[in-house]
């Protein structure tokens, strides 16, 4: 019987997990509405990688996406770090590039530059 509910708990556990990675992966900005999460990271980054997870610190459901992209001109390895909230809402809770933490500004020019960076290849501008 310890086994069966340790099995059932484990399904539960992944397919909540899936949902939560799906409500950020399939979401949208606010302020970029024309393509999925999912969608500006595949057009923006080389090679995305996602892995979710629970922080032990704030107990925080976390979901990071890292891969490579070009910043200031050169290849650059970067993560975002998303983060749902309580109310199920979701966040970018932090920006890296090259295992430096970026600015609220630099978070706000990456998704300005993955937005933008979706116009162009819908437009083929």
């Amino acid at each position: 019987m310890k086994y069966l509910l340790l099995i059932l708990g484990l399904f539960l556990f992944v397919g909540c997990k899936s949902e939560m990675d799906n409500s950020i992966k399939k979401g949208y900005f606010d302020d970029c509405q024309k393509a999925t999460v999912e969608e500006l990271v595949d057009g923006f980054f080389a090679n995305p990688e996602w892995e979710s997870f629970v922080s032990p610190d704030d107990n925080k459901y976390h979901l990071n996406v890292s891969g490579e992209i070009t910043y200031e001109d050169k290849p650059a390895n970067a993560v975002i770090q998303f983060e749902i909230n309580d109310d199920k809402t979701w966040e970018i809770n932090a920006f890296e590039i090259n295992g430096e933490g970026q600015t609220e500004d630099m978070i706000s020019d990456l998704v300005v530059g993955m937005c933008n960076e979706a116009d162009e290849k819908k437009t083929g501008k």
